[in-house]
C-alpha cells in the first residue's frame, strides 16, 4: 500500500509501488528523487516508476495568502505602532523550495518581519499613516532573500496601522478643531455674502426710491390683514 507524508508546508512525498501510475495535478509540480538526489522535475500528467528507491513530492504552486501576526514596531519619532502585512506569495521553483531551507515559509516570514522594521523605523507616524498606499510597494522592496527560497511575493500591504490611545486621542482632537474651523469658516462667509446682498439692495434703494415702495406693497401682500391704499387722497381731505 502507498504511504503519504508531509514534508514542510505545501508539500506531500510519496513512494511510489513498482508499476503504478502517479498523477501529478494541474496545481502542482512533481520532484522526483532517487537515492535521496534530485533527479528531475515533473510537470502536470501520469506516470509510472520501477524502481522502490524513486521518491515522488509533489509541491503545490498556486498562490496563497500571507498573514504577518502584529508586529510592535518603534517609528522614527519614537512611537511604537502595532502594523499588520498582508501579501500574496507563490513557489516559483519546487526543487529550490524543497532543497533550500527546512522551513521556507517560516524563512519567509522572518524576511517580512525584518522588512517591515526597517520600513517603520525609517518612518514617521504622520509618514507612515500619510503614505499608507504606497508603503505596501517600499516594503516588498526590503524584503531580502525570497528568491533563495524558491519562493516569489506578488504583493504586500501593510492591511492595518494601529496608533497608541493618547495618540489616537490627540488626532481626534485635531479633527475636531479643523471640523470647528471650516464650520466657523462658512459661517464667516455666509454673513459677508448677506451683508454684501444688504449692501447692493441699499444702494439700489438710494438710487430708485420707487423699490423700497415695491418691496414694502410685497410684504404687506404677503401677510392678510392688511389694508392698502394707492393713490392721492379725495380732494378737500384734511391732512
Amino acid at each position: 500500500m502507498q504511504q503519504w507524508t508531509t514534508y514542510g508546508y505545501r508539500t506531500r512525498e510519496a513512494r511510489p509501488r513498482p508499476g503504478r501510475r502517479e498523477v501529478v495535478a494541474q496545481w502542482e509540480q512533481g520532484l522526483l528523487f532517487r537515492d535521496g538526489a534530485l533527479v528531475g522535475t515533473l510537470g502536470p500528467g501520469a506516470y509510472r516508476f520501477w524502481t522502490r528507491a524513486s521518491v515522488l513530492r509533489r509541491v503545490d504552486v498556486r498562490p496563497w495568502i500571507l498573514h504577518v501576526p502584529t508586529q510592535e514596531v518603534p517609528t522614527a519619532d519614537g512611537v511604537t505602532v502595532k502594523v499588520t502585512v498582508a501579501g500574496r506569495v507563490r513557489v516559483a521553483d519546487a526543487g529550490v523550495y524543497v532543497t533550500a531551507a527546512q522551513e521556507p515559509v517560516a524563512a519567509l516570514y522572518l524576511a517580512v518581519q525584518v522588512a517591515l522594521r526597517e520600513l517603520v523605523a525609517r518612518s514617521t507616524v504622520e509618514d507612515l499613516v500619510a503614505g499608507r498606499a504606497g508603503a505596501g510597494g517600499r516594503l516588498l522592496e526590503g524584503v531580502r532573500g525570497v528568491d533563495e527560497l524558491g519562493l516569489a511575493l506578488d504583493q504586500l500591504e501593510l492591511k492595518d496601522i494601529v496608533l497608541p490611545a493618547d495618540l489616537k486621542r490627540a488626532q481626534a482632537q485635531v479633527l475636531i478643531a479643523r471640523a470647528e474651523g471650516q464650520a466657523a469658516l462658512e459661517r464667516a462667509r455666509g454673513e459677508t455674502a448677506a451683508l454684501r446682498n444688504l449692501a447692493n439692495a441699499a444702494r439700489l434703494c438710494a438710487e430708485q426710491p420707487a423699490l423700497l415702495q415695491l418691496r414694502l406693497l410685497q410684504q404687506l401682500a404677503a401677510g392678510p390683514g392688511h389694508t392698502v391704499v394707492v393713490g392721492n387722497p379725495p380732494f378737500g381731505t384734511e391732512r
